[in-house]
Protein backbone atom coordinates (compact mmCIF):
# COMPACT_ATOMS: atom_id res chain seq x y z
CA UNK A 1 0.00 0.00 0.00
CA UNK A 2 3.34 2.19 0.69
CA UNK A 3 4.66 1.74 -2.71
CA UNK A 4 1.38 2.97 -4.13
CA UNK A 5 0.76 5.54 -2.49
CA UNK A 6 4.44 6.66 -3.11
CA UNK A 7 3.77 6.05 -6.98
CA UNK A 8 0.68 8.21 -6.73
CA UNK A 9 2.87 11.16 -4.95
CA UNK A 10 5.29 10.77 -7.78
CA UNK A 11 2.61 11.13 -10.84
CA UNK A 12 1.07 13.91 -8.90
CA UNK A 13 4.39 15.81 -8.45
CA UNK A 14 5.64 15.19 -11.84
CA UNK A 15 2.88 15.82 -13.93
CA UNK A 16 2.36 19.63 -13.72
CA UNK A 17 6.19 19.36 -14.99
CA UNK A 18 5.14 17.18 -18.39
CA UNK A 19 2.13 19.91 -18.60
CA UNK A 20 4.76 22.46 -19.05
CA UNK A 21 6.38 21.17 -21.37
CA UNK A 22 3.85 20.76 -24.05
CA UNK A 23 4.27 22.89 -26.85
CA UNK A 24 1.14 25.33 -28.00
CA UNK A 25 -1.02 23.71 -30.56
CA UNK A 26 -4.76 25.70 -32.21
CA UNK A 27 -6.17 24.24 -29.51
CA UNK A 28 -4.98 26.94 -27.16
CA UNK A 29 -7.31 29.05 -29.01
CA UNK A 30 -9.91 28.47 -26.07
CA UNK A 31 -6.94 29.33 -23.03
CA UNK A 32 -4.60 31.94 -24.83
CA UNK A 33 -6.16 35.56 -24.92
CA UNK A 34 -3.63 36.67 -27.35
CA UNK A 35 -3.25 33.73 -29.94
CA UNK A 36 -7.23 34.07 -30.02
CA UNK A 37 -6.77 37.73 -30.56
CA UNK A 38 -4.59 37.36 -33.31
CA UNK A 39 -6.45 34.33 -35.03
CA UNK A 40 -9.46 36.58 -35.23
CA UNK A 41 -7.43 39.35 -36.42
CA UNK A 42 -6.28 36.80 -39.45
CA UNK A 43 -9.58 35.44 -40.29
CA UNK A 44 -11.24 38.37 -40.00
CA UNK A 45 -12.00 38.63 -43.36
CA UNK A 46 -12.76 35.33 -43.87
CA UNK A 47 -15.73 32.82 -43.43
CA UNK A 48 -14.12 30.16 -41.06
CA UNK A 49 -15.17 26.45 -40.88
CA UNK A 50 -17.49 24.74 -37.67
CA UNK A 51 -14.58 22.30 -37.44
CA UNK A 52 -11.92 25.06 -36.46
CA UNK A 53 -13.62 25.83 -33.15
CA UNK A 54 -15.38 22.47 -31.87
CA UNK A 55 -13.56 19.02 -32.59
CA UNK A 56 -10.64 19.76 -34.48
CA UNK A 57 -7.60 17.68 -34.48
CA UNK A 58 -4.58 19.66 -33.64
CA UNK A 59 -0.87 19.63 -33.40
CA UNK A 60 1.96 20.72 -31.63
CA UNK A 61 3.68 23.52 -32.64
CA UNK A 62 6.95 23.60 -34.06
CA UNK A 63 9.68 26.39 -33.94
CA UNK A 64 10.13 27.47 -37.52
CA UNK A 65 11.66 31.18 -38.81
CA UNK A 66 11.59 33.59 -41.36
CA UNK A 67 12.51 37.29 -41.97
CA UNK A 68 14.39 37.39 -38.87
CA UNK A 69 11.49 36.20 -36.56
CA UNK A 70 10.27 32.69 -35.32
CA UNK A 71 7.30 31.99 -35.42
CA UNK A 72 5.19 28.29 -34.26
CA UNK A 73 3.59 26.47 -37.29
CA UNK A 74 0.57 24.85 -36.11
CA UNK A 75 -2.15 22.68 -38.03
CA UNK A 76 -5.58 21.15 -37.44
CA UNK A 77 -7.86 19.40 -39.32
CA UNK A 78 -11.46 18.05 -39.43
CA UNK A 79 -11.95 15.28 -36.95
CA UNK A 80 -12.92 12.12 -39.32
CA UNK A 81 -11.90 13.88 -42.51
CA UNK A 82 -8.05 15.51 -42.22
CA UNK A 83 -7.07 14.80 -45.89
CA UNK A 84 -10.27 16.89 -47.29
CA UNK A 85 -10.74 19.86 -44.41
CA UNK A 86 -7.51 21.18 -42.93
CA UNK A 87 -5.69 24.30 -41.74
CA UNK A 88 -2.30 25.43 -41.02
CA UNK A 89 -0.59 28.90 -39.20
CA UNK A 90 2.26 30.60 -38.63
CA UNK A 91 1.77 32.77 -35.01
CA UNK A 92 4.44 34.69 -34.26
CA UNK A 93 3.71 35.47 -30.50
CA UNK A 94 6.07 38.18 -29.64
CA UNK A 95 4.52 40.94 -32.31
CA UNK A 96 1.05 38.78 -31.92
CA UNK A 97 0.50 38.04 -35.64
CA UNK A 98 -0.85 35.47 -36.99
CA UNK A 99 -1.00 34.11 -40.79
CA UNK A 100 -2.78 30.99 -41.92
CA UNK A 101 -4.53 29.00 -44.99
CA UNK A 102 -7.48 26.58 -45.19
CA UNK A 103 -7.23 23.40 -47.21
CA UNK A 104 -10.30 22.13 -48.52
CA UNK A 105 -9.91 19.20 -51.37
CA UNK A 106 -12.98 17.40 -53.31
CA UNK A 107 -12.61 13.65 -55.36
CA UNK A 108 -10.20 12.43 -52.88
CA UNK A 109 -7.85 14.87 -52.81
CA UNK A 110 -7.62 15.22 -57.09
CA UNK A 111 -7.88 19.00 -56.71
CA UNK A 112 -7.13 21.12 -53.92
CA UNK A 113 -8.43 24.59 -52.84
CA UNK A 114 -6.24 26.68 -50.66
CA UNK A 115 -7.31 29.62 -48.74
CA UNK A 116 -4.70 32.06 -47.82
CA UNK A 117 -5.29 33.95 -44.31
CA UNK A 118 -3.43 37.21 -43.86
CA UNK A 119 -1.15 36.97 -46.39
CA UNK A 120 0.04 40.60 -47.71
CA UNK A 121 3.12 41.28 -49.87
CA UNK A 122 5.79 41.41 -47.21
CA UNK A 123 8.27 38.03 -46.88
CA UNK A 124 4.89 36.21 -45.65
CA UNK A 125 3.21 36.15 -49.17
CA UNK A 126 6.57 33.73 -50.35
CA UNK A 127 8.21 32.21 -47.17
CA UNK A 128 5.23 32.10 -45.35
CA UNK A 129 3.40 30.23 -47.78
CA UNK A 130 6.31 27.81 -48.29
CA UNK A 131 5.99 27.20 -43.96
CA UNK A 132 2.27 26.82 -44.19
CA UNK A 133 1.87 24.39 -46.74
CA UNK A 134 5.06 22.20 -45.44
CA UNK A 135 2.99 22.72 -42.31
CA UNK A 136 -0.32 21.53 -43.95
CA UNK A 137 1.91 18.22 -45.25
CA UNK A 138 3.83 17.18 -42.14
CA UNK A 139 6.95 18.27 -43.68
CA UNK A 140 7.85 20.54 -40.58
CA UNK A 141 7.25 18.08 -38.22
CA UNK A 142 8.97 15.43 -39.90
CA UNK A 143 11.75 17.57 -40.64
CA UNK A 144 11.74 21.03 -38.66
CA UNK A 145 15.56 22.12 -38.64
CA UNK A 146 15.01 22.17 -42.67
CA UNK A 147 12.40 25.45 -42.07
CA UNK A 148 14.81 27.70 -40.00
CA UNK A 149 15.30 30.23 -42.93
CA UNK A 150 17.60 32.98 -42.04
CA UNK A 151 17.14 36.66 -43.30
CA UNK A 152 20.94 36.40 -44.50
CA UNK A 153 21.38 36.71 -48.27
CA UNK A 154 23.51 33.71 -50.04
CA UNK A 155 26.18 34.71 -52.73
Amino acid sequence: MRMIATAVAILLTTAPVFAQDAKPSLADLATDSAMKEAFDKMAADHQMPDWIAANAVTSEGDEVSFDGKTYLAMSACKQHDCGANAMAVLYEPQEKVMYGVLSTSENDGASEKLEWLNIGGNAESIDGKTLLYATLTGSVTNHPDDFKYTSEATE
